[in-house]
Protein backbone atom coordinates (compact mmCIF):
# COMPACT_ATOMS: atom_id res chain seq x y z
CA UNK A 1 0.00 0.00 0.00
CA UNK A 2 2.91 2.39 0.86
CA UNK A 3 4.62 1.42 -2.19
CA UNK A 4 1.10 2.52 -5.01
CA UNK A 5 0.98 6.23 -2.72
CA UNK A 6 4.44 6.36 -3.54
CA UNK A 7 4.16 5.67 -7.12
CA UNK A 8 1.28 7.96 -7.33
CA UNK A 9 2.98 10.95 -5.21
CA UNK A 10 5.71 10.85 -8.27
CA UNK A 11 3.22 10.55 -10.74
CA UNK A 12 1.50 13.37 -9.83
CA UNK A 13 4.74 15.38 -9.43
CA UNK A 14 6.05 14.13 -12.88
CA UNK A 15 3.00 15.33 -14.95
CA UNK A 16 3.03 18.46 -12.64
CA UNK A 17 6.47 19.39 -13.93
CA UNK A 18 5.65 18.36 -17.72
CA UNK A 19 2.91 20.70 -17.33
CA UNK A 20 5.02 23.76 -15.90
CA UNK A 21 7.70 22.83 -18.41
CA UNK A 22 4.75 23.66 -21.08
CA UNK A 23 3.59 26.36 -19.87
CA UNK A 24 7.54 28.01 -19.75
CA UNK A 25 8.11 26.60 -23.19
CA UNK A 26 4.80 28.63 -24.50
CA UNK A 27 5.58 31.46 -22.77
CA UNK A 28 8.62 31.83 -24.43
CA UNK A 29 7.65 31.11 -28.27
CA UNK A 30 5.49 34.19 -27.63
CA UNK A 31 6.81 37.45 -29.34
CA UNK A 32 5.37 40.29 -27.90
CA UNK A 33 5.32 42.42 -24.94
CA UNK A 34 3.34 40.18 -22.37
CA UNK A 35 2.40 38.90 -18.81
CA UNK A 36 1.37 35.32 -18.48
CA UNK A 37 -0.01 34.18 -15.27
CA UNK A 38 -0.96 30.25 -14.53
CA UNK A 39 -0.96 29.74 -18.43
CA UNK A 40 -2.83 32.57 -19.47
CA UNK A 41 -2.50 35.85 -21.00
CA UNK A 42 -2.74 38.82 -18.06
CA UNK A 43 -2.16 41.59 -20.33
CA UNK A 44 -0.98 41.72 -24.10
CA UNK A 45 0.69 44.29 -25.52
CA UNK A 46 -0.93 45.87 -28.93
CA UNK A 47 0.99 48.38 -30.56
CA UNK A 48 -1.90 50.10 -31.64
CA UNK A 49 -3.74 50.55 -28.58
CA UNK A 50 -0.89 50.03 -25.69
CA UNK A 51 1.96 52.25 -24.58
CA UNK A 52 5.43 50.94 -23.19
CA UNK A 53 7.44 52.66 -20.61
CA UNK A 54 10.99 52.14 -19.25
CA UNK A 55 12.99 53.45 -16.56
CA UNK A 56 16.92 52.49 -16.08
CA UNK A 57 17.62 54.35 -12.55
CA UNK A 58 14.53 52.41 -11.37
CA UNK A 59 14.55 49.10 -12.95
CA UNK A 60 11.09 49.53 -13.44
CA UNK A 61 8.73 48.33 -17.02
CA UNK A 62 5.45 48.90 -17.47
CA UNK A 63 3.11 48.47 -20.32
CA UNK A 64 -0.63 49.62 -19.82
CA UNK A 65 -3.81 50.33 -22.63
CA UNK A 66 -4.19 54.22 -23.81
CA UNK A 67 -6.81 54.16 -21.37
CA UNK A 68 -5.44 52.74 -18.64
CA UNK A 69 -7.82 49.86 -17.90
CA UNK A 70 -5.02 47.56 -18.33
CA UNK A 71 -1.63 47.29 -17.48
CA UNK A 72 1.73 45.64 -15.17
CA UNK A 73 4.43 47.32 -13.87
CA UNK A 74 7.47 45.11 -13.32
CA UNK A 75 9.92 46.89 -10.87
CA UNK A 76 13.17 44.67 -11.37
CA UNK A 77 15.92 44.30 -8.83
CA UNK A 78 18.43 44.53 -11.35
CA UNK A 79 18.10 45.15 -15.20
CA UNK A 80 18.66 41.57 -16.91
CA UNK A 81 21.11 41.16 -19.04
CA UNK A 82 22.09 37.74 -19.28
CA UNK A 83 20.86 34.52 -20.13
CA UNK A 84 20.14 32.24 -16.99
CA UNK A 85 20.54 35.62 -14.61
CA UNK A 86 18.01 35.33 -11.12
CA UNK A 87 16.77 38.69 -9.90
CA UNK A 88 13.55 39.58 -7.87
CA UNK A 89 10.89 41.90 -8.98
CA UNK A 90 8.21 43.82 -7.25
CA UNK A 91 5.27 43.23 -10.47
CA UNK A 92 1.51 44.41 -10.01
CA UNK A 93 -0.93 44.11 -13.09
CA UNK A 94 -5.00 44.27 -13.67
CA UNK A 95 -7.08 41.18 -13.98
CA UNK A 96 -10.96 42.19 -15.32
CA UNK A 97 -12.06 42.38 -11.33
CA UNK A 98 -9.10 43.81 -9.34
CA UNK A 99 -5.12 44.72 -9.06
CA UNK A 100 -3.09 41.95 -8.14
CA UNK A 101 0.57 42.11 -6.97
CA UNK A 102 3.33 39.90 -6.08
CA UNK A 103 6.65 41.10 -4.04
CA UNK A 104 9.84 39.76 -4.55
CA UNK A 105 8.89 37.11 -7.38
CA UNK A 106 12.16 35.33 -8.33
CA UNK A 107 12.82 35.79 -12.20
CA UNK A 108 14.98 33.68 -14.50
CA UNK A 109 16.05 35.38 -17.50
CA UNK A 110 15.32 32.74 -20.20
CA UNK A 111 15.46 34.58 -23.59
CA UNK A 112 16.84 37.17 -24.90
CA UNK A 113 16.60 38.99 -28.49
CA UNK A 114 17.61 42.52 -28.93
CA UNK A 115 16.31 44.64 -26.61
CA UNK A 116 13.43 42.27 -25.53
CA UNK A 117 13.80 40.37 -22.49
CA UNK A 118 11.68 37.04 -21.39
CA UNK A 119 11.66 36.35 -17.25
CA UNK A 120 10.15 33.51 -16.13
CA UNK A 121 9.10 32.26 -12.67
CA UNK A 122 9.18 28.64 -11.81
CA UNK A 123 7.17 29.36 -8.24
CA UNK A 124 4.78 32.04 -9.44
CA UNK A 125 4.31 30.40 -12.70
CA UNK A 126 4.44 33.69 -14.02
CA UNK A 127 6.10 34.62 -17.48
CA UNK A 128 7.09 38.54 -17.68
CA UNK A 129 8.37 39.68 -21.62
CA UNK A 130 9.62 43.45 -21.05
CA UNK A 131 11.32 45.81 -23.58
CA UNK A 132 14.48 48.11 -22.79
CA UNK A 133 13.34 51.37 -24.53
CA UNK A 134 16.49 53.56 -25.26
Amino acid sequence: MRRLGFILLVSVLVLAGCQDERQRTAFCENEGVCLMVGGSIAFDYEPNSCQLAFSRDRREFRAFTDTMSDFFVAELSQLPVQLGQRLTANLVWTTEREVLSRKNLTLEVVRLEGDTVWLWSDAGRIGLTVRILE
